[in-house]
């Protein structure tokens, strides 16, 4: 299994490397600022206590993605975890209550899901109303995976080379797919890159 802060630390790396938006910072408490009604994991007190990211946005190629902060990690849980009612919000019976929403398309509606009741918290993600399906093992593994994302859309095909009117170029699927099999593992790749690209 992956080490959470080295992966953590991958990825911050990495997110300097290319001068992308937010910063990385820490806390020195949790319990005072989580908000009610969140599920938490060691890996969860970790990125948020130790690392506390801020502001981070990043660009796939594809679409922008937002990895939540503090304070925006309840309201990204609307949606999904709360529907929006007019006096106030109400839990949805359908959205499992371990399921916390990390990140997401800058616009919503494309979650990816940390899994709270699960040693190491796998990965799902889920493309519009569809049903979730698993990307990382474990946390750590995700946040090893997006800092090689970022790292070949950046550094080698300058973000919007990725793609084009005839669709993601072949030879980057190539290289993700070279790069993140180790990390992920074959069907966890497979479902990686065709969340973010398929």
């Amino acid at each position: 299994m992956h080490d959470f802060d080295h992966a953590l630390n991958v990825f911050k790396r990495i997110h300097q490397k290319h001068n992308l938006p937010g910063h990385f910072g820490r806390r020195e408490t949790l319990d005072a600022v989580w908000p009610a009604g969140l599920p938490r994991t060691q890996e969860m007190d970790a990125l948020y206590l130790h690392h506390t990211p801020s502001g981070i946005k990043l660009q796939t190629g594809v679409a922008p993605m937002r990895l939540h902060g503090l304070d925006t990690l309840q309201k990204g849980q609307i949606g999904y975890r709360w529907t929006s009612t007019a006096p106030g919000r109400s839990l949805s019976a359908a959205w499992p209550s371990a399921h916390l929403v990390i990140m997401d398309e800058v616009g919503g509606g494309n979650p990816i899901i940390a899994v709270t009741d699960i040693a190491g918290t796998p990965i799902l993600a889920r493309i519009d109303a569809g049903t979730a399906f698993p990307i990382a093992a474990s946390m750590a593994a995700f946040f090893l995976a997006m800092a090689v994302l970022i790292d070949i859309v950046y550094g080698e095909f300058e973000v919007f080379d990725v793609g084009d009117d005839d669709g993601v170029s072949e030879a980057f699927l190539a290289r993700l797919t070279e790069q993140l099999e180790p990390i992920l593992g074959k069907e966890n790749c497979v479902r990686f890159i065709d969340y973010f690209y398929g």
